[in-house]
């Protein structure tokens, strides 16, 4: 693939809140990106942003494809149609950078993932906390030698009721806590732990009349006894956390799949003693450092492979969780 020496540009498919929220300004920000414009059903809508970010506006995702200085489109459409349009985006020869889940089953991930390989394009999935410097340095603190072997690993994200939730009740636009919030801790699982993960139990729980998941736990272990509880859910008081407890330390930290801009993370390290020392991150926004992390796979073979294989693994993990075995 040629080297791709000018910012990425991108264009933006759907407007969700999430999209307007974070990924617009967040690609505006990177000096790795251009937005280049967006596409969505909602015309009112991408008249204001498009006007508001000085870029265009595509009455159709055909008119995107066809612009030659569009490189790459993020699909923030619901996880339903991730599969369908992910493969548009693909067939149409650009990278193809996703809202977590990639898709709302491993089968179509796979399809996806192929198809990138094939035509040598990036596939890249939006799990924008494993780019904080927060995250980083909990990666840093527990791989120490002076930390020891990691035990155990707990994580927990609940969200409260929601005002607006979009398509996170309805299944056939892939709703569901599972594909919603689950990807948070499972990835953090799986990135602390390693990909030999085995699912010990899982339990996805769907009330009378929500028509989805709402919430659930998993157990996941290592042939080496270390473990990994997590919890998700909709409707519970908010909570985004983890824990990671080693044979010499261990670490706490809060807010740490999702936090505002401007936020000052703290994470907490205690000795084998419990003695504590606090380290402070300063603020970062995730969102801008996860496009600049993926505008370099553009001209980097490694870097492409490694995205496209943990896409793959998050998606194996999820089936796992959503068959319980």
């Amino acid at each position: 693939m040629t080297e791709i020496s000018h910012p990425v540009g991108v264009g933006v498919w759907g407007l969700g809140r999430h999209a307007c929220r974070k990924i617009l300004p967040a690609l505006a920000m990177c000096p790795n990106t251009t937005l280049v414009g967006v596409t969505t059903r909602d015309d009112q809508v991408a008249f204001r942003e498009a006007e508001r970010y000085n870029c265009r506006y595509w009455a159709t995702p055909q008119d995107m494809f066809g612009e030659e200085d569009v490189d790459a489109v993020y699909v923030a459409t619901p996880t339903g149609l991730h599969h369908a349009h992910g493969m548009e985006v693909l067939k149409a020869g650009k990278h193809l950078w996703s809202e977590k889940a990639l898709t709302d089953s491993l089968s179509q991930a796979q399809e996806l993932v192929r198809e990138s390989y094939e035509r040598d394009l990036g596939l890249c999935e939006g799990l924008m906390y494993l780019y904080h410097p927060q995250f980083s340095f909990i990666v840093d603190a527990v791989t120490q030698p002076s930390f020891g072997r990691i035990l155990s690993i707990n994580c927990q994200f609940g969200l409260p009721p929601l005002g607006e939730p979009g398509f996170r009740f309805d299944r056939e636009l892939g709703g569901g806590a599972l594909l919603d919030v689950a990807p948070y801790p499972v990835s953090a699982a799986h990135r602390l732990l390693g990909t030999d993960l085995e699912l010990v139990n899982s339990v996805l729980f769907e009330p009378r009349g929500f028509g989805v998941d709402t919430h659930g736990f998993a157990l996941l272990s290592r042939e080496d006894g270390a473990c990994a509880f997590l919890e998700w859910g909709y409707n519970r008081a908010y909570k985004n956390e983890i824990s990671v407890w080693g044979e010499n330390g261990s670490l706490y930290s809060d807010f740490i799949f999702s936090k505002p801009t401007d936020h000052q993370s703290r994470v907490s390290v205690r000795d084998q003693h419990g003695e504590v020392r606090y380290e402070d991150i300063e603020p970062a926004n995730s969102f801008c450092r996860m496009f600049c992390a993926f505008s370099k796979t553009l001209s980097d073979k490694e870097g492409r492979d490694h995205l496209r294989e943990e896409a793959e693994l998050q998606a194996e993990y999820l089936e796992r969780l959503r068959r319980g075995r």
